[in-house]
């Protein structure tokens, strides 16, 4: 098993990142992934090898060409769709704990680059970030992450829009990580 800190560190690989964003809404297969890279597809096999064996990407179909067999990539199931906002928790982020951390550490990822970009060159903003720290009770801290679920899902615009992904971690300040226990 990939441990969090392994994953953080495959994702954080611009390589690995633009792999991932290549298939994410177009199955391909290396060839098409290398001419979209500007890159050789024997410099390709390795990465998506690692890819395959955590699960970040999968084969999502296979064609006999001749005497080879394409294999398509696809990293759909690590992004959802931009319609739903994705919210796993309690037993199902336990279950796909990898998956949901795999996520997390992506996200995270680009928008940490499209910040520090912004910050580099000075351009226009394309990403944010804010910390607040706040009192409240358990029922409280429910209601806000319910609220602003509503908030993000529920605009509508009929001007030209830009598609932002919201990434919105909460947590218990004063709690520390809880250990895995080894079974």
């Amino acid at each position: 098993m990939t441990s969090n800190f392994d994953l953080m560190k495959l994702i954080a690989d611009p390589k690995i990142e633009a792999i991932l964003y290549s298939i994410q809404a177009v199955d391909k297969t290396v060839k098409e992934i290398a001419s979209e890279l500007d890159d050789k597809p024997s410099r390709l096999y390795y990465p998506i090898q690692k890819l395959l064996d955590t699960g970040l990407v999968q084969v999502s179909e296979e064609k006999q060409v001749g005497n080879l067999i394409e294999k398509y990539y696809t990293s759909r199931p690590l992004f959802g769709t931009n319609e739903e906002f994705l919210s796993i928790e309690g037993e199902l982020a336990r279950k796909n704990s990898a998956a949901l951390l795999s996520h997390m550490f992506l996200t995270f990822n680009k928008g940490a680059n499209l910040l520090k970009a912004d910050l580099e060159n000075a351009v226009e903003t394309r990403a944010m970030y804010r910390e607040a720290t706040v009192s409240l009770t358990h029922a409280e801290w429910l209601k806000v992450n319910e609220e602003i679920e509503k908030l993000v899902s529920s605009r509508s615009s009929t001007e030209e829009t830009t598609d932002y992904t919201f990434s919105i971690l909460t947590y218990e300040t004063n709690t520390k990580a809880i250990k895995p226990t080894k079974a």
